[in-house]
Protein backbone atom coordinates (compact mmCIF):
# COMPACT_ATOMS: atom_id res chain seq x y z
CA UNK A 1 0.00 0.00 0.00
CA UNK A 2 0.85 3.37 -1.01
CA UNK A 3 1.30 5.61 2.16
CA UNK A 4 2.98 8.88 1.86
CA UNK A 5 3.38 11.40 -1.59
CA UNK A 6 7.21 10.11 -1.39
CA UNK A 7 5.94 6.43 -2.07
CA UNK A 8 3.58 7.73 -4.52
CA UNK A 9 6.04 9.46 -6.96
CA UNK A 10 8.92 6.19 -6.34
CA UNK A 11 5.29 3.96 -7.57
CA UNK A 12 5.00 6.44 -10.71
CA UNK A 13 8.72 6.11 -11.58
CA UNK A 14 8.83 2.72 -11.20
CA UNK A 15 5.43 2.38 -13.47
CA UNK A 16 7.35 4.35 -16.23
CA UNK A 17 9.94 2.01 -15.98
CA UNK A 18 8.16 -1.32 -16.19
CA UNK A 19 6.17 0.53 -19.09
CA UNK A 20 9.49 1.49 -21.05
CA UNK A 21 10.63 -2.64 -20.45
CA UNK A 22 7.38 -3.61 -21.92
CA UNK A 23 7.43 -1.61 -24.62
CA UNK A 24 10.84 -2.38 -25.26
CA UNK A 25 10.42 -6.30 -24.76
CA UNK A 26 6.74 -7.15 -25.26
CA UNK A 27 7.06 -9.65 -22.99
CA UNK A 28 4.45 -11.13 -21.27
CA UNK A 29 6.67 -10.57 -17.63
CA UNK A 30 6.73 -7.26 -17.82
CA UNK A 31 3.38 -6.58 -19.55
CA UNK A 32 2.07 -7.90 -15.80
CA UNK A 33 4.63 -5.90 -13.76
CA UNK A 34 3.17 -2.54 -15.87
CA UNK A 35 -0.29 -3.30 -15.08
CA UNK A 36 0.63 -4.39 -11.65
CA UNK A 37 2.49 -0.70 -11.17
CA UNK A 38 -1.19 0.92 -13.08
CA UNK A 39 -3.24 -0.82 -10.71
CA UNK A 40 -1.54 0.32 -7.33
CA UNK A 41 -0.96 3.90 -8.82
CA UNK A 42 -4.77 3.92 -10.28
CA UNK A 43 -5.86 2.98 -6.60
CA UNK A 44 -4.32 5.87 -5.24
CA UNK A 45 -5.09 8.52 -7.73
CA UNK A 46 -8.70 6.72 -7.25
CA UNK A 47 -8.23 7.11 -3.24
CA UNK A 48 -7.36 10.74 -3.66
CA UNK A 49 -10.06 12.11 -5.74
CA UNK A 50 -12.99 10.35 -4.02
CA UNK A 51 -11.87 12.05 -0.33
CA UNK A 52 -11.20 14.93 -2.16
CA UNK A 53 -14.59 15.18 -3.38
CA UNK A 54 -15.89 14.45 -0.32
CA UNK A 55 -14.15 17.51 1.25
CA UNK A 56 -15.34 19.71 -1.34
CA UNK A 57 -19.10 18.02 -0.64
CA UNK A 58 -21.16 18.88 1.89
CA UNK A 59 -23.22 16.48 3.98
CA UNK A 60 -26.60 15.42 3.48
CA UNK A 61 -27.41 16.56 6.87
CA UNK A 62 -30.72 19.19 5.62
CA UNK A 63 -28.52 22.37 7.40
CA UNK A 64 -28.21 25.17 5.11
CA UNK A 65 -25.27 27.41 6.62
CA UNK A 66 -26.08 26.32 10.09
CA UNK A 67 -29.67 27.71 9.97
CA UNK A 68 -32.75 25.36 9.14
Amino acid sequence: MIASWKEFFTAVEQMRECQKEYKRTQSLSAGYAAQKCESAVDAVIKQKRAEWAQQSQPELTGVKDGTN
